[in-house]
């Protein structure tokens, strides 16, 4: 079940290679986000749309990054497909469901996957390839 690594890390390298929209003027934290916001940077990986919101994450950035999947071209129709919550630049929790699969909660704690927090960790992408965005 290592897919969703593939399809998740490089997800968050994707918010350079596309034309970006206004941002959206509700003040939700990127995490509570439901559908994909005006400002979402949409892209392409193993054949699959996506959107990101917000699209880029700072160096040092302690909040909420968020990764839907789906039709490009019915953004409201778009499905979670990820949550990566940041502390200080470094992704402590990425959160989300594989698509047509199951659902998984990866912890991470000084530079590793804490497996023994995690639910599927089996599906959590290495912290190393998380933060090497």
């Amino acid at each position: 079940m290592k897919r969703i690594a593939a399809i998740l890390s490089p997800l968050v390298l994707l918010a350079a290679c596309a034309t970006r929209t206004e941002a959206p003027s509700a003040a939700l934290p990127t995490c509570e986000w439901a559908s994909v916001p005006q400002g979402a940077v949409m892209g392409v990986r193993h054949g699959v749309d996506t959107a990101t919101y917000p699209p880029a994450v700072a160096n040092g950035h302690t909040g909420c990054q968020r990764v839907w999947y789906g039709d490009r071209t019915r953004p409201d129709a778009m499905q979670v497909l990820a949550t990566y919550y940041f502390e200080q630049g470094r992704v402590r929790r990425l959160v989300g469901r594989v698509p047509n699969g199951g659902a998984y909660d990866c912890h991470y704690r000084d530079g590793t996957l804490d497996a023994g927090r995690s639910r599927s960790p089996d599906q959590c992408p290495k912290a190393s390839e998380l933060d090497a965005r």
